[in-house]
This record gives structure tokens, sequence and C-alpha cells, in this order.
């Protein structure tokens, strides 16, 4: 039986469906545009001296306007927080997936995460350190944002955890830790690394060793924690 032609879509709907699609790419474009604006004002004056009328005079827009995407400035820091952990989780569980055993997964939570961050310090920064130097009170997440970033811990202990746990069925590892509490001690080393890497560089005083010795280094370590 021949297949059917999809109907030709009269003009008129063709015109209201090009008009939203440009609408929709306008905001996309002007939310983009308001988070990189915020992060340069957050990289620059730190969490607690950032206002939203910074960032919207960073950016050239008004304060209502930013009110439109953003209402508050936890919710503008979240998003910015959000954007980092999420490309670090997907590069981390891309690699897991590819490797072979649980400790070469153990490997990758590391090395993913050193890479994605090693050339955008700052970033990590943003990610896992202004929070904590804000002082307390200076960022509020609430319970929806915190059941975004939930999922994102799925990403990146998930595949190894369950590589090690099928071959702990068959013997043990030397290490005798349990599989997940294995993968999130890689996902510490990994932070652990990029925080004094950030620290001594800007300090302009660089670690002795490369990032590569320091990522192989912690690799043998968890492959041979989790070997039998």
């Amino acid at each position: 039986m021949p297949s059917k032609k999809p109907l030709p879509v009269p003009p008129a709907n063709a015109a209201v469906a090009a008009r939203v699609t440009r609408r929709e790419q306008r905001r996309h474009r002007s939310r983009e545009e308001i988070l990189t604006a915020a992060r340069c004002v957050l990289l620059r004056n730190g969490i607690a001296a950032t206002t939203l009328d910074a960032v919207a005079r960073e950016v050239g827009v008004s304060k209502t306007a930013l009110y439109y995407y953003f209402p508050s400035k936890d919710a503008l820091f979240f998003e910015l927080v959000f954007a980092n952990l999420q490309s670090q989780a997907q590069a981390v569980y891309d690699a897991v997936e590819k490797s072979k055993s649980g400790g070469e997964a153990l490997g990758a939570i590391v090395d993913e995460s050193v890479k994605v961050f090693a050339s955008r310090v700052d970033d990590f920064r943003l990610a896992y350190l202004q929070a904590q130097v804000a002082g307390q009170g200076a960022v509020h997440f609430d319970p929806q944002q915190f059941a975004r970033i939930r999922p994102l811990n799925e990403l990146f202990l998930a595949g190894a955890t369950k590589k090690l746990r099928d071959e702990q069925k068959k013997r043990p590892g030397r290490a005798k830790v349990e599989p997940r509490l294995m993968a999130f001690l890689a996902y510490l080393a990994s932070i652990g690394l990029l925080t004094m890497k950030g620290m001594v560089e800007g300090l302009d005083d660089p670690l002795v060793y490369s990032d590569a010795q320091l990522v192989e280094g912690f690799a043998r370590v968890f492959a041979a924690a989790a070997a039998p």
C-alpha cells in the first residue's frame, strides 16, 4: 500500500509556526546571554556582591526583563551550577560506558571530570567552590532545584557501581569497599585534584605533576583497589 504524503501546511499556519520558532530562538538566545553575563559578574564580584541589578547592567537589559527569565539570584546561580554539573556528569557517563572493567570505570570518572574543567577552572570554582566561600545564607536552592541535581548522581556513579558490583559477585575487590562508595571516592578524587589545581594556578605556582600524571596515578590506585 503506497504511503500517504503529508498534507501541505497552509500558508497562514506556516507563518504562525515560523513566528513561534523565531520567538523561541530569541528567548533561548536572551536566556543564554543573561547566563553568560551572570557568569562574568559572579566570577568578578563573587556571589555575595552579585545582584540582579549588576547582571542586568552587564547584559544590557532591564531588571524587569531579567525577572522574566530568572525570578531570583539563587535561580540564576543554580542554572550556572547545573549546566556545569550536567556537562561533567554526561562526559563521565559516556566514558564509563566505554570502560571494560570496574577499575577502568573508576579511572574514567577521574579522567573525564578533569578533562571537563582543566581548561575551565573558573567554571569549576563556580560549580563547586563559590557557594562554599560565599558565606552562610548567601545561596539557597529549593527542593525542586535539588530534585534536578540528584539524577546527575546516577550519571556520575551508577555505571561504575554496576561494573564493580558485577565483578564483586564473582570475586571481592582487594580493597573490600562497597561499590558505590568506591565510585564516589573516585569522584571525590577528581574534585580534590581540580581544587588543588585551581588553588596553585591562582597563585602562579603550578603543581610539580602534570594533570596526566595525577590522573594516571589515581587510575592506578583505584584499579588496584578494585582488582581481586
